[in-house]
Formats: structure tokens, sequence, C-alpha cells
């Protein structure tokens, strides 16, 4: 058992050193290490932004800390240069982790897997881009995400098309409950066959872990019971 799960995780391994050597034609002053613990692999060194006509705009020093478990882990990305404000409107903690995206879709990475070349290609340079955006103009570039709750009721409306705060709470109360309806009975919403309305949303909440449904749920249920709760949390 010990050698088959070492054999695993060498594997895993392997696969983000194939990976990175993308990377590295792309950010050359990225640099892949593993951790001291040894359960974690270390992307660190800077990463060059330019304008879309190749001019140089400024650098980040950053870190992205991956688990062995990669590609189905969530990464973590820091910033240690110091140039954006630590501010929850510049989408950074006070230590530098920086908000690459909404949570729930970096949730999804832990199920489904991501590869580290579009992650960074992708989400990285496009966050540090817009900082440098922002700063300039006032807002970035393509908008964001909402702050708190409000975020996760954006996330809910633009890629589940679930509009309703109690529409949501009903759907999540299905799936936490397991009593979801057949594909070709009547959708949780009433309105047509389950199949045809809400199953790829459900399936797409279903590929969350339980503990972030089960906090869905509860601030749902708050404004359910009380239109105007404000949800002040994360």
């Amino acid at each position: 058992m010990l050698l088959k799960t070492s054999r695993t995780s060498m594997a895993k391994e392997n696969f983000l050193e194939r990976d990175f050597k993308k990377v590295i034609h792309v950010f050359p002053k990225l640099t892949l290490k593993k951790g001291r613990d040894g359960n974690m692999w270390m992307i660190t060194g800077d990463i060059d932004i330019c304008d879309s006509v190749g001019d140089f705009w400024k650098t980040f020093t950053i870190a992205i800390y991956i688990p062995n478990s990669y590609p189905y882990c969530v990464p973590i990305v820091k910033e240690t240069s110091s140039h954006i404000e630590r501010n929850v409107n510049w989408h950074i903690d006070n230590s530098g982790i920086c908000c690459i995206d909404i949570e729930h879709k970096l949730l999804l990475y832990d199920k489904r897997g991501f590869n580290i070349f579009e992650f960074i290609k992708n989400k990285v340079y496009t966050y540090f881009a817009n900082q440098i955006y922002k700063k300039e103009s006032g807002e970035y570039a393509a908008g964001e995400y909402k702050h708190h709750f409000d975020g996760v009721k954006q996330f809910y409306i633009e890629e589940l098309k679930i509009e309703s705060d109690t529409l949501a709470h009903n759907i999540l109360h299905k799936i936490l409950s397991n009593n979801l309806p057949g594909r070709n009975e009547t959708c949780i919403c009433g309105k047509r066959k389950y199949k045809h309305c809400h199953l790829k949303s459900v399936q797409l909440l279903q590929s969350l872990p339980l503990k972030r449904l089960k906090e869905d749920f509860d601030e749902y249920a708050k404004l359910v019971t009380n239109p105007t709760h404000v949800n002040n949390g994360k």
C-alpha cells in the first residue's frame, strides 16, 4: 500500500513538472520547486505584465502554492512584491493572498482538475493586468465579482441561471437532502422538465464541496426569511 501511494504521488509530481515546461516558455522568470514539507509545490518569481501591443507595464513578484494532488487541487496565489494595496476592494487580503476568481470556480478545480499553464495565463496574468488597469482607470477592464455573499449570488445568477434567492435556497435544500427530481419530472423551479431546465446547474453545484453548499444554503436561508439581511462575511 505504501509503495502504491508513493508511485501515485510521483506520477502527479511529474505531471506538474511536465505542464510547467510550457509555463517557462511564456513566463521565463518563474521557477518551480518543492516545498520544504514535501506536501506542496511552489512556483515563485516575477511575472511581467504588458499591454495589448506588447509594451511593458509592470513586474509583480508572486508565489503560487500547489498541493501534491495536482491537477485536482485549489492553487493559492500570493503577491510578494507589495505593489497592490492590501484592501478587499483590490481583491487581495492583508497577507497578499490574491482573490484570483470567485471561490466557487476555484473549488471546482479540486474535482475537475486544471492546467497550470492555462491557470497562469488566463487567471493569474489577467488578475495582475487588471490591477494595473484599475489603478489607471478606476475600474477593472471586464468588470468584477461583487464582494462577500453578493459575489456568490452573482455566481448563481450568471453561471447557474438561478436568479431567485428562494429558488437557490430550494435547489440547495434538494441537493443536501438528496431529494432531486428525475430527469423527466418537473424541474425544481416548476417550469419545464428537469433535464431541459436546471439539471446542468445542479450537476455543477454537486461538484462543489458539501461544506460550501451548506454555507450557501445557510446564507440563502437568511435572505429568504429576512430579505433585508446584509451579509458582511466572506
